[in-house]
């Protein structure tokens, strides 16, 4: 139901320019909407997207596997399982338990990630291809679009509005297993039958492929579904992929990098076990989400104060503090906590600052005189598209003075309508307020993103900052507490949140920089120091020196330094003779598939 502050906007503008500004998301700078998803439940969905081209809609994961009254559970799932013959040994107690354990610890995950076989589960691990085939989580709009986003990122289709199936490169969309490297790293096995295209039924396992437990219970759990989930499609399900990437360039290059490299030398030939592999792909992609959308935001605040979009080589990742000791040092983790502060409240500005590109897209597109011909593309790379609305929001444009003409107009007339409605007269007040140096368009982009919150009930950018960081998950980038302060004499709690980098991500980022860019992946030595600069100029992860924003004690620094080369030792992945810096060396725990 449409909050009563949409109906005034929409009684004002018209139904259509209301539908393009009343949302939390602008396509041309952040493909997805940015709000609360699951990193975990990914990569199924990325397969599926590579593997049909089109967007998943609704398979038989639930008909075949729920109880008659609900969402299917461990021990729905088990029941269905151990009465098939492929699965012949199970059907006693202890067998059911067993089987049961396994299904939770290898392919399914609860609600939550709640232990016990009677909690509803929320997703599956991508440990075979199969798993494209489990339509979890139930509702595909629950991911955000993020996955559509990674798609077109690894695809890398240099033109047209949508991805289509005769593009080419190793990540092509909507062709054959083999032709996709991806694919191809999870598939083994899989052979296609009939129309590889259209046909849902068309993956088929070769019984005699030797796979791993975790993979085979995969792939049975998928078979019993009998086929893939059908392509999206019907009202409010579109099903072409867009082919849209960030506007934050650089991010989208450095996490395209990593991934093929990553995968090309450890993906393969199972190097690394895949219930390994899985926590430390799901680091990748938190990783280049957190990234990708912190850049964002500061590339976004420079548009705002010059009307440009920043070149890729003036593009920086965001600055964070590492707390290398992962709380348990309280001193730097409070540096870490401020640290992270700081990117939240300025992340909190990105809804206003959207928001006003999104009414000068509406004013271009539904009131300029400037030729549609002419306009600049949006797709795959809308920066020039952003750079023309840059100009007339900041009065380089010959449309400027009749774009803000425009905006004081709407902003007259949105006043009137809001005093008329008791409840929502904050906006009339708001929008009454002194300029104060903004424009027509600023003031009324800060006012309508207020308004729009309050209706949606919460600060989705940082919602969505929050997942893609893994809060609080063993495999996560960030740590969360309740803290407690005094404000205006009363004892209130919030929450704060410390960077961390957990030991899968430790993992991620030693492998993936020991291998250079090129042909063969090949090896390179890594010094320690290295590494730390690597970490800060591509990252923003800052250990040892204090982020550009805020200073930081230099015994802190250097014990959070300490902690980390600690940590890196105990883990494997780093060996020195002496104690020149120099001569501390980042080094492998599993060999690169080129070697095998």
């Amino acid at each position: 139901m449409a909050s009563e502050a949409r109906k005034i906007v929409a009684s004002v503008l018209g139904d259509r320019p209301t539908a393009m500004i009343w949302t939390g998301n602008y396509v041309p700078v952040i493909p997805f909407t940015p709000q609360g998803f699951s990193v975990g439940a990914l990569m199924p969905m990325i397969l599926y997207l590579f593997r049909w081209g089109y967007r998943r809609g609704r398979g038989k994961f639930n008909s075949t596997y729920a109880p008659p009254h609900g969402r299917p559970t461990i021990r729905s799932v088990t029941t269905r399982v151990i009465n098939d013959p492929r699965f012949s040994g199970f059907d006693c107690g202890i067998g059911a338990s067993i089987m049961g354990d396994l299904l939770l610890t290898s392919s399914l995950e609860n609600t939550r990630r709640r232990e016990g076989h009677d909690e509803q589960i929320q997703r599956c691990f991508a440990s075979h291809y199969m798993s494209s085939w489990i339509d979890l989580p139930f509702e595909a709009g629950n991911l955000r679009g993020v996955p559509d986003t990674l798609v077109a990122i690894l695809s890398d289709q240099a033109e047209g509005e949508i991805l289509n199936s005769s593009g080419t490169g190793r990540y092509p969309v909507g062709g054959r297993v083999r032709d996709n490297i991806l694919l191809a790293l999870f598939a083994r096995g899989i052979s296609l039958r009939g129309d590889y295209e259209s046909n849902v039924r068309s993956d088929q396992f070769d019984e005699d492929e030797q796979l791993g437990l975790d993979q085979l219970v995969m792939v049975r759990l998928a078979q019993l579904c009998k086929e893939a989930p059908l392509k999206a499609a019907g009202k409010g399900e579109p099903g072409p992929i867009r082919n849209q990437r960030p506007i934050a360039q650089t991010s989208v290059r450095h996490l395209r990098e990593d991934l093929m490299i990553f995968l090309d030398c450890y993906g393969r030939s199972e190097v690394i076990p895949r219930l390994t592999l899985l926590p430390m792909i799901e680091t990748a992609f938190a990783i280049g989400l957190s990234t990708m959308m912190l850049a964002t935001v500061s590339i976004v605040e420079q548009w705002h104060e010059r009307g440009i979009i920043p070149a890729p080589s003036e593009q920086k990742p965001w600055p964070l503090m590492v707390d290398s000791s992962g709380g348990a040092d309280s001193d730097i983790r409070s540096v870490s906590e401020l640290s992270m502060e700081l990117a939240r409240r300025q992340s909190s500005k990105l809804a206003a600052h959207l928001m006003h590109m999104r009414l000068l897209d509406s004013y271009v597109l539904n009131e300029s005189e400037i030729d549609r011909n002419k306009r600049p593309p949006t797709t795959p790379d809308a920066t020039e598209w952003l750079n023309l609305l840059g100009a007339i929001a900041t009065g380089g444009h010959e449309e400027s003075r009749d774009a803000e003409r425009s905006f004081r107009k709407q902003t007259n007339l949105l006043v009137d309508a809001f005093r008329e409605d008791p409840a929502e007269s904050w906006v009339a007040d708001g929008l009454s307020e002194a300029l104060d140096g903004r424009t027509h368009a600023s003031r009324l982009a800060e006012v309508l993103s207020r308004a729009l919150e309050a209706s949606s009930g919460s600060d989705k950018i940082n919602q969505y900052l929050s997942s893609a960081m893994m809060v609080d998950e063993p495999n996560g980038l960030a740590r969360s507490r309740r803290v407690s302060q005094q404000i205006n004499g009363r004892r209130a709690s919030s929450v704060a949140y410390s960077t961390v980098l957990s030991n899968p991500a430790l993992e991620y980022l030693v492998h993936r920089h020991l291998r250079l860019p090129g042909k063969g992946r090949k090896e390179r030595g890594l010094s320690y120091p290295s590494f730390l600069a690597i970490l800060r100029e591509r990252y923003g992860f800052y250990v040892d020196q204090a982020p550009p924003n805020m200073e930081v004690a230099s015994e802190l620094l250097q014990r959070n330094r300490h902690i980390l080369e600690r940590r890196l030792r105990d883990l494997g992945l780093l060996t020195g003779v002496n104690d020149a810096e120099r001569m501390k060396k980042l080094k492998a725990r599993y060999r690169s598939a080129f070697e095998v």
